[in-house]
């Protein structure tokens, strides 16, 4: 903790020298604590702050880039702009901080723990947030392009108008979520499970749903152009008013699907049966360009 008579830079060098001994089990080791400590706008670029205890700390602005963060206790902290690229931050613990604007461009993110953490307009391009565990967090009008959130499990976030183009969600299981606005363009969500997700209004031209699990999750006025729909579960799904034009359905189930007012024209690899068992309706738009509903064995699954 920083404290004494000594200044403020002398103590927190004093308390990072002891953390790096406590680190390498040398004599006069000490785990940092810098629980409640003020950071604000301090250079510590490259800092071993590995399992540090950051608890109320304030980091507004706090220049991080590459540091050593694994591990770390992060709770009540605010890090808002704080510069985080590059940063090791594998098995954190974050928890009801402030994280707004903070700028994470590849950092390393495996198995962190995010709990009630706010990160609006965050930029986490090619980050790589892989085994993390996401739980009521704010993503509103963030950046995460190609990051990966490969096996993550996101429960109860938002993600309002962030731009994740390309972003990896390879086999993430995604519950109670909301991305209304979202643009997630050649995102790649296969054998995801998404439960009970609000997609309404995204742009997921030519995501890849290869298996994924739909989950009674919604799409209206999506557009899912040239999206990879094999083998994934659309049953109960929400697609109303979506674009599906070339997509393609190899496989897919389809039982109950809403796909009324969508437009599907162009769309490959449907069977009658398949569009027989969704619901389509006179403002639905079939394979071959004509209006629904569908009637089966009509020819109409069949793109011109």
């Amino acid at each position: 903790m920083l404290a004494g008579t000594l200044s403020p830079e002398k103590n927190l060098s004093r308390v990072l020298d002891a953390h790096a001994a406590w680190l390498d089990q040398r004599e006069g080791g000490a785990q940092a604590d810098l629980s409640g400590a003020v950071l604000n706008e301090k250079r510590l670029a490259g800092a071993r702050l590995r399992k540090a205890d950051l608890r109320g700390a304030s980091l507004i602005e706090c220049d991080l880039e590459g540091a050593d963060l694994s591990g770390s206790l992060i709770e009540h902290a605010d890090l808002r702009k704080a510069t985080l690229s590059r940063a090791e931050m594998t098995g954190a613990q974050i928890s009801e901080s402030q994280m707004d604007m903070a700028w994470m461009v590849d950092a390393s993110a495996s198995e962190v723990r995010l709990h009630q953490v706010t990160l609006r307009k965050a930029n986490l391009d090619g980050a790589r947030l892989l085994d993390t565990v996401i739980q009521q967090c704010d993503f509103g009008w963030t950046t995460a392009r190609k990051t990966g959130f490969h096996q993550a499990r996101i429960f109860g976030s938002a993600f309002p108008d962030a731009d994740m183009e390309g972003a990896l969600f390879y086999h993430a299981r995604i519950q109670l979520c909301r991305f209304h606005g979202a643009k997630l363009r050649q995102c790649n969500f296969s054998t995801a499970i998404l439960a009970d997700c609000d997609f309404t209004g995204c742009d997921l031209t030519a995501a890849r749903f290869s298996k994924t699990d739909f989950g009674r999750s919604t799409f209206t006025r999506a557009i899912l152009s040239s999206a990879d729909l094999r083998e994934a579960n659309l049953k109960g799904a929400h697609l109303r008013d979506a674009d599906l034009t070339e997509a393609r359905f190899a496989k897919a189930v389809l039982l109950t699907a809403d796909l009324r007012g969508a437009d599907l024209k162009g769309a490959r690899e449907l069977t009658s049966d398949q569009l027989a068992q969704a619901l389509t309706d006179k403002t639905t738009t079939l394979p071959n360009g004509s209006h629904g509903p569908y009637i089966r064995h009509s020819g109409a699954e069949r793109p011109r």
